[in-house]
């Protein structure tokens, strides 16, 4: 008899149970508040992030993204520099960051005195940069500024030797590009869907086909003329 009546409590906890579990699905499911959903608000609100130090203006200021609140991990860290452009970087790689007011980005040598050997692929793909000047002695990544359709300026410094895979690829806004005399090498459709109409060779590079619009007139052109400036009309390049 105590047995039964045992059974018959457990059962009776078992649904209750049940109960209990159904009524917090459909409590989830309405958007209920229960404990765990508090608690997990709470901790959230116990952690804040903020960039520390503060910016100094006109000075290259080194930042680390930390939780200010609630622990002490180091969550990234980036340069907001003189010029009021901001990266965010990895040793000496960009990873990526963003212009001045203007849409200008100078990309600097070097970032807290460690010298930039990289910049990542795709670092700047798809942002509202108008100009860039990249002053790194290392490489470019392919993509790195692919279909920046607002950028009509592009300096290229002395420390590039070469300009990979679609690198400016995109770039609807560019009619104009001067190759100094470093880069020995341009890659596959480094300026290819661009507007170009105007390039300036300062020195001797290898470049193929799908380099430029229109690029195997234009590589079949620079074969035959070196050095010089090449200007296109009509789907077709020639020497000036």
């Amino acid at each position: 008899m105590r047995t039964n009546k045992n059974l018959e409590v457990k059962s009776k906890a078992w649904k209750h149970l049940f109960f209990l579990c159904v009524l917090c699905g459909l409590c989830g499911l309405i958007g209920c508040e229960n404990h765990w959903m508090k608690e997990a608000t709470a901790h959230m609100h116990r952690h804040s992030f903020d960039w520390r130090p503060d910016i100094t203006p006109g000075v290259e200021t080194i930042q680390t993204l930390a939780c200010t609140t609630g622990c002490n991990t180091t969550r990234g860290t980036r340069a907001v520099m003189p010029s009021g452009g901001i990266f965010t970087y990895e040793g000496g790689i960009i990873r990526g960051g963003q212009p001045d007011a203007d849409g200008k980005l100078v990309i600097p040598a070097t970032i807290g005195g460690v010298p930039i050997t990289i910049i990542a692929a795709r670092a700047f793909e798809n942002t509202g940069i108008t100009s860039v000047e990249i002053n790194i002695n290392g490489d470019i990544g392919a993509s790195a500024f692919r279909n920046c359709t607002a950028l009509t300026n592009v300096i290229i410094g002395s420390g590039i030797t070469r300009i990979t895979d679609s690198v400016f690829n995109g770039c609807t806004s560019l009619l104009e590009i001067t190759i100094p005399v470093n880069v020995t090498n341009i890659g596959t459709n480094a300026f290819a869907n661009t507007n170009l109409n105007k390039v300036i060779f300062n020195g001797e590079t290898t470049i193929s086909n799908d380099s430029f619009p229109d690029g195997a007139s234009l590589r079949e052109a620079y074969l035959l003329g070196g050095v010089g400036t090449y200007t296109r009309a009509d789907g077709e390049w020639t020497r000036e």
